[in-house]
């Protein structure tokens, strides 16, 4: 039952990934995604794409923790 309602939650957050991955305009480089003279990455900015690379993160983020508990289900 834990198991179905993670493999849920793990799929509508891939779902979020995928879209706000798509969403960004893709202008900045590689450098200003991690915290390079492009752009402001983790400080002052409310664009877009500064918005949108927050919500990535977070997504990511999450991802990553509910895969993990759902490998630690399985084994």
């Amino acid at each position: 039952m834990l198991e179905n309602i993670l493999l849920g939650i793990d799929a509508i957050i891939s779902v979020g990934i995928i879209l706000a991955v798509l969403m960004q305009s893709g202008k900045a480089g590689a450098g200003s995604t991690f915290g390079g003279s492009e752009g402001s990455f983790m400080g002052k900015g409310n664009d877009k794409d500064t918005i949108l690379s927050k919500v990535t993160l977070i997504l990511g983020i999450l991802f990553a923790i509910v895969t993990t508990i759902l490998a630690k289900l399985n084994m």
